[in-house]
This record gives structure tokens, sequence and C-alpha cells, in this order.
């Protein structure tokens, strides 16, 4: 009897070892997964910021002070409100490089959304760039304007910064009705339109 008791003994705690080995290497997959699913959004933001102050470098490239003053229609931000911003620049984005052509550069949040999110396309004269042309993940986008006193404005013609809020989506691995959200929060600046303006 002492024996069977024994080896029944034997089973439980062989069993409950065993079981705590299992749920120890299902939450070492779990956190690797995480930390991964973590990282590669944190690597997409990062791309994102990077690309889109980039392009906001660009604003106005070959456009000068004098030339916007005494040409109206050659205003260097062509449309710029909260979830849209074009401009005119003489750099070719695509090609980074100086241009003898004008162009004009927009990036603008698509409406539609699916399961990407909605999209923040980038486009040089009408057609999208690559790579990073089509930035996924976002669920929403806010710009505000600043002028060169860093005060808040809405005249085109004074626009010399832009303050971009993102938030981005993606569909959580663990609970697909609970969507994960990360904001980002940046401040570019028209450096070409500073440089012109002796700020």
């Amino acid at each position: 009897m002492g024996v069977m008791l024994d080896v029944v003994g034997g089973m439980i705690i062989g069993g409950t070892l065993l079981l705590m080995v299992m749920t120890f290497q299902l939450q070492l997959q779990e956190n690797a997964m995480r930390l991964y699913y973590t990282g590669s959004m944190i690597s997409h933001m990062d791309d994102v910021a990077e690309t889109i102050n980039h392009v906001f470098s660009m604003v106005g490239i070959g456009y000068g002070k004098e030339q916007v003053e005494t040409k109206p229609d050659e205003i260097v931000c062509v449309v710029a409100n909260e979830n849209t911003i074009k401009f005119r620049t003489y750099w070719d984005y695509e090609k980074d490089e100086l241009s003898e052509e004008p162009h004009t550069v927009e990036i603008v949040l698509n409406e539609a959304e699916d399961g990407w999110g909605r999209v923040m396309n980038i486009i040089q004269d009408g057609e999208i760039i690559f790579p990073m042309g089509h930035i996924l993940f976002i669920e929403d986008m806010k710009l505000g304007y600043y002028d060169k006193d860093d005060a808040i404005t809405t005249d085109r013609t004074d626009i010399m910064s832009a303050e971009v809020l993102l938030t981005f989506r993606r569909e959580s691995p663990w609970k697909p009705d609970q969507p994960l959200r990360s904001n980002l929060q940046l401040k570019c600046y028209f450096m070409n339109r500073y440089l012109q303006h002796g700020a």
C-alpha cells in the first residue's frame, strides 16, 4: 500500500513539474512574440518619423523669399489643412537631388480604411513615391502649422513648421477585438524657408 501511495505521489509531483515546465515554455514564447511585435511597431514608427521629417525638410527648396513675394501664384504651400499638406519644391524626392523643374510633394491621409488601417501617401507630381510612399497602420493624422515666431497660423504664406500627430493602430495577435494603439508626435521645420528668411 505504501509503495502504491509513493507511485501515485510521484506521478502527481511529476505531472505538476511537467505542467510548470510547459507553462514556462508557453510564457517564454508569448513574451518573445510580444517583444517582436513591439519591436516591429517601434521600427515602423521610427521609419515613418524619419521619412516625414525628410519630406518636410524639402519644402520650398529653390523658392526664394523675394520670388514668392513677387509671384503670389508661387506660394510654397499649396494646401495646408488638418490631414493634407502639399508644397512646391525644386527638390526631386525620388532621385534625391536638385531639379531644373519644379515639383509638388503631398502628404495625404486616405479616408478609406482596411485591415492595414488608413494609408498615408507621399505623392510627388501626382505619383506615389517609392519606397515608403504607402505608410500603413495609420488610424489618424492631425497637422498643425506654425509661423517663424512659433505661433499657430492658418496663413499658408507664413508657415515655417508643422506639428504632426499620428496614431498608429495594429491588430493585437492576442485580443483581436482590442487593437493596440501608439501615438507619435513630431515637429518638422521647413529648413529652407528658415534659411531664406535669415532665421
